[in-house]
């Protein structure tokens, strides 16, 4: 063994030894503090507590039935408020529509270019303009496709639901996980179902036939009647599923999960031309945003979105139903919803928005 030198343990050498590892201590203390306590300011979210609260409100002054999903894709961050209950979705469906038809055509069974004549049967009550375009016009699946989700148009929705199948809609929402969305009859079978409710002669109408329809024989209450019972007691729906489900399908297109990025980006892209703001984007400024619309008032309307806050990609859904107020008084809180989360995330509003619901 070797010897220990002797000058190792002199009062100084062991002075300085000691002063030494305890700056050494300090140090590796300081430096495992910073390390600890730098990961958990950067991935904190801020408390939802304060936006929960204000979006129970909301629902709680509602007169009706009001789902909630929220998630924000930077953080993490999510709220779900009665969001596992299926609601009638109304053209909210048309999201589920549009990521089939690029399914199958990323699958190659057909081109976004390619285009389908249009007849005089496939014209669909008032929702959009094709139903005013003479017969023959030959639109492109994109043309369709960029129509049924900006204006909500129902003949370029029912063309495209018969060239994909809506099975198939049904199957390929499933298999991305959307268990409880599914999408069974034509729009031109729900117009029938509420024509015929006033005339049971429309039962098999043609679509061009349903257009006809004498609306002026019947008064707006035996109209809304109708239209009512066809929601809740005919057994028909336009399409069925929960705010988590579509929220879902968002998370997957901002994300560029959806079929492809490409695809994806197709979809938002569409979205974001969005023609009905009467809703999410009502209370908003400077912020991007890509949304769809479901229309069934004054009973139902529903949005779904992707708002990008600072950069933030936050997804947004909100379902209602049995509302019992105006038409007016339902966007209104369906636009608060979005404003409340736009402000709790630091964006813009609109000089006039107060945090006050209102409902008539």
């Amino acid at each position: 063994m070797k010897p220990i030198r002797k000058s190792l343990f002199s009062p100084l050498a062991i002075s300085l030894f000691l002063a030494l590892s305890v700056a050494q201590a300090a140090c590796a203390q300081t430096t495992q503090t910073a390390q600890a306590a730098k990961p958990a300011a950067e991935s904190s979210p801020a408390s939802l507590q304060p936006l929960q609260a204000e979006l129970q409100q909301i629902r709680a002054a509602f007169p009706g039935d009001m789902s909630i999903y929220m998630k924000n894709l930077s953080t993490g961050d999510e709220i779900a408020i009665d969001s596992d209950t299926v609601y009638e979705t109304f053209s909210v469906i048309k999201l589920a529509i549009a990521a089939e038809l690029m399914h199958q055509v990323e699958a190659g069974k057909f081109s976004l270019s390619d285009r389908i004549p249009l007849k005089a049967e496939n014209e669909r009550l008032p929702s959009g303009v094709l139903y005013t375009m003479q017969p023959g016009l030959a639109p492109t699946v994109k043309d369709l496709l960029t129509l049924m989700i900006i204006i909500s148009d129902n003949e370029a929705t029912d063309v495209l639901g018969d060239k994909v199948g809506r099975a198939n809609v049904t199957s390929y929402a499933h298999s991305l996980g959307l268990t409880k969305t599914s999408i069974q009859f034509s729009d031109l079978d729900w117009d029938r179902t509420w024509l015929g409710t006033l005339d049971p002669g429309y039962r098999h109408a043609s679509g061009d036939e349903t257009i006809k329809f004498p609306f002026g024989k019947y008064s707006d209450e035996q109209v809304r009647a109708a239209f009512g019972h066809t929601i809740y007691d005919a057994g028909i729906y336009f399409g069925h599923s929960t705010t988590r489900d579509i929220g879902h399908l968002l998370e997957l297109m901002a994300t560029g999960k959806l079929v492809s990025k490409p695809a994806s980006d197709l979809i938002l892209g569409a979205m974001e031309k969005q023609q009905v703001n009467d809703r999410f984007p009502r209370y908003l400024h400077n912020i991007r945003i890509a949304h769809k619309t479901g229309d069934g008032q004054p009973f139902i309307a529903n949005d779904a979105g992707v708002l990008w806050v600072k950069d933030q990609p936050i997804v947004l859904v909100v379902f209602t139903g049995h509302h019992r107020g105006n038409t007016a008084s339902l966007h209104d809180s369906i636009a608060r919803v979005a404003a409340l989360v736009v402000k709790h995330y630091g964006g813009e509003l609109s000089p006039d928005f107060t945090s006050t619901t209102k409902e008539q």
